[in-house]
């Protein structure tokens, strides 16, 4: 009978309805938002959940690892969490957002709307008091309930939720995101996640690494590295790490011993993970606003809104006597070089005046066009897959077979006067573009085409990037990191 009775009251509360109308399976689209400020903790059996200004992050404490967010791609009436809260009975978690009440079941794993939030089953166990000191993580202190980084800022913690069986209590802070404190060696773990900024100017993969950027129009800018191997987030803030001078990431190598960042107000040479510097044009390059980096004939190449510039591999210009590869006339003054790439040796540039093949042998720069001129007005992006050239331009993708020189153009008429191709990709099956209307698909067996959009899935349809990750594609957008299963069986698109 009680069993009955539970089954028929879930099935009256579904009756509020589910959150959202979707046209995708759940977990084809996760948001990574801003995750540093938590509101509130609730627990299961296995999982911490924490609600945060930007959705609720969960992080599996059984085997010690984080499991994809939850955000309004999911179902949420809105990220920020006010309260959460679980109810053992009936295995549910219950949210208060900005936007509503919701209630999620883990059975089900859906999302329903809701009017009333049971408040007494909030659980919040932290109390200052009964911890006057804590153990902190190297250059961290912590003081009064609050943590202290090494730069001096304060960030309290706001929540906690303890787990007796562990010895371990689950908190989370105002700014510096979750943490766990040992409650029996008194010492606390701050446990970053998610990219330091929902405002991604660029993601770009760099090894095991991804690297994001934050644009000019945020008060809080912070590079982000995400380990994609070990999962962990790391933050770099302008102002606060010595001579780091932007966030606003539009390019990124590995050259060197260095890592090289292409931002809008400067180049940065990174070291050691800890050792920044930055290039103006007093260093060298033609302009701070970088576009576009490639290491090419021991230099490395520096595309500006103001031509192109040369540094040694090394970072430092030897003396005045110094002389690039490139002559005054290849230098392309007063003109923006939108990529670099190198292949077979020869450097290739887009520029907004054409595209250019340059060889550092014989130091000629040659123009590349097609037959019917499609290179001419110049190309946004270049992409390589050893068999083709892919040329972003205004209305489509220029495709040039690297063995016979043959062109053709890939594209959809009904979009092409009204995007901008940020970014081009090809894998085996099809061309991706990240654009200012959304994730363009091309399937180059037939020519068909997919544009997703808002609603299918996507925060915003203003994709600034993307990266190719396996079976995921990474998305740089101007209100989230997402990570999208483009081959997600059963959604037939």
């Amino acid at each position: 009978m009680k069993k009955a009775a539970a089954a028929f009251i879930f099935f009256m509360s579904s009756l509020h309805g589910v959150t959202g109308a979707f046209n995708y399976n759940r977990g084809d689209w996760v948001e990574f938002t801003i995750f540093r400020y938590v509101t509130s903790i609730a627990a299961d059996q296995k999982v911490v959940y924490f609600g945060t200004t930007g959705g609720i992050i969960c992080y599996d404490r059984i085997y010690q690892k984080w499991l994809d967010p939850m955000t309004t791609s999911d179902g949420l009436p809105s990220n920020y969490i006010l309260k959460l809260a679980y109810d053992p009975a009936f295995d549910e978690l219950w949210a208060s957002t900005r936007g509503g009440v919701a209630k999620y079941n883990l059975t089900f794993r859906q999302w329903y709307q809701e009017i009333y939030f049971p408040n007494k089953l909030v659980v919040n166990d932290w109390n200052p008091g009964r911890f006057p000191s804590l153990f902190a993580p190297f250059r961290y202190n912590y003081q009064g309930g609050s943590i202290i980084d090494p730069y001096f800022r304060n960030y309290k913690i706001t929540v906690g939720w303890r787990d007796d069986q562990n010895d371990l209590m689950y908190a989370g802070t105002w700014g510096l995101g979750p943490a766990i404190i040992d409650t029996r060696h008194l010492n606390i773990s701050i446990l970053p996640y998610g990219p330091f900024n929902a405002n991604i100017s660029h993601v770009i993969e760099v090894g095991q690494f991804l690297w994001m950027g934050t644009d000019y129009t945020r008060a809080e800018r912070g590079l982000t590295r995400y380990d994609m191997t070990l999962e962990q987030w790391d933050y770099y803030e302008p102002g606060i790490i010595l001579d780091l001078g932007d966030a606003d990431l539009s390019s990124a190598l590995a050259a060197g011993k260095a890592i090289w960042l292409g931002t809008k107000g400067g180049l940065v040479r990174m070291e050691n993970d800890i050792g920044f510097k930055t290039y103006t044009k007093f260093s060298g390059i033609p302009s701070e606003n970088i576009l576009t980096l490639a290491s090419y004939g021991g230099y490395i190449y520096v595309g500006t809104d103001n031509g192109l510039g040369v540094l040694p591999l090394g970072g430092e210009i030897p003396d005045s006597a110094f002389k690039t590869p490139l002559d005054d006339d290849l230098v392309f003054a007063n003109h923006s070089i939108n990529d670099l790439l190198v292949f077979k040796n020869k450097l290739y540039i887009a520029a907004d005046n054409g595209v250019y093949r340059f060889d550092a042998d014989s130091l000629k720069m040659q123009e590349l066009d097609t037959p019917s001129g499609d290179l001419a007005a110049g190309a946004n992006d270049i992409f390589c897959d050893g068999q083709n050239l892919y040329f972003a331009v205004r209305f489509g993708v220029v495709i040039i077979d690297i063995s016979t020189d043959i062109s053709r153009f890939a594209t959809d008429p009904q979009l092409a006067d009204k995007w901008r191709i940020n970014q081009v990709y090809s894998d085996s099956l099809y061309l991706w573009g990240a654009t200012t209307i959304g994730l363009w698909r091309y399937k180059k067996a037939d020519g068909t085409t997919q544009l997703y959009t808002v609603a299918d899935g996507l925060p915003t349809n203003n994709v600034n990037s993307l990266v190719k990750d396996g079976d995921y594609l990474w998305l740089g957008c101007n209100q989230a990191l997402v990570r999208f299963l483009w081959n997600s069986p059963g959604r037939g698109d």
